[in-house]
């Protein structure tokens, strides 16, 4: 099933968000000798940057009980290095035809489905992200990154909150809104090591933190948003296409 923000929030809150998984990254319940929960949630997110700021957010916001886990100190991930641009566009139709001809463009296989979401949920991305904070601002930056038909309809924003612009800016507004104004737990310094898994279904994650092993508990879901793959050298030289790494 294709998530979009709507159904997967439905899904996470319902309990019906389940997966498959096996190897050395996942361990089945019944192998875990005298297993017991350290504690427990609806919705388990790993990784504080931007994306599982908002993953933590909206279920939040649904109705969900969830808990955060971040390996580093302060968390942040890519978007609090970054420049923190994000696109809008004017409208959702337009958008549409111009991203698909980015990836026709490109010729890269694309999902049609997955990219009407987008287009769906991009729009919304104004209203979502000066609603978590009332000293939120953005700026137009610039345009689309190329000449295609409705290239115009794109537009493109950095953002500034609390005395600070950019990457920076738009994770102390998560990170606010995640701490502050929702109270929702962060485990720093914890990082997901196995998910826990009961014939098949992922009820659960191994974590290690600075006490020692955890095992934490999901009634709804196991949300993985531990960025990209910048720091594994191996898929580096599947993906990137670099003859060194």
């Amino acid at each position: 099933m294709t998530m979009n923000r709507r159904n997967f929030i439905a899904a996470a809150t319902a309990g019906t968000l389940s997966a498959t998984v096996s190897g050395a990254y996942a361990v089945e319940l019944s192998a875990l000798k005298n297993p017991k929960w350290n504690e427990e949630a609806d919705v388990v997110v790993v990784g504080f940057g931007g994306a599982g700021a908002c993953a933590a957010i909206e279920a939040h916001d649904a109705g969900a009980k969830v808990l955060m886990l971040e390996k580093t100190a302060e968390g942040g991930g890519n978007t609090s290095v970054s420049a923190g641009g994000i696109m809008i566009p004017k409208n959702k139709a337009d958008a549409y035809v111009y991203l698909e001809k980015t990836y026709d463009f490109a010729k890269s296989d694309k999902d049609v489905e997955l990219l009407k979401i987008f287009c769906d949920e991009i729009v919304q991305q104004r209203d979502f992200l000066l609603g978590l904070g009332k000293d939120a601002k953005m700026g137009r930056y610039g345009g689309a990154g190329h000449k295609l038909p409705h290239a115009d309809t794109i537009d493109k924003y950095t953002f500034f909150y609390n005395g600070a612009s950019a990457g920076p800016a738009l994770f102390a507004l998560y990170k606010n809104a995640v701490m502050n104004q929702r109270k929702i737990p962060v485990f720093f310094e914890t990082a997901g090591k196995r998910l826990i898994v009961d014939k098949g279904v992922v009820i659960g994650i191994e974590a290690e933190g600075k006490s020692g092993k955890l095992l934490i508990r999901a009634k709804r879901a196991v949300v993985l948003a531990t960025g990209g793959y910048e720091y594994n050298s191996e898929m580096l030289k599947n993906f990137s296409k670099a003859t060194e790494v």
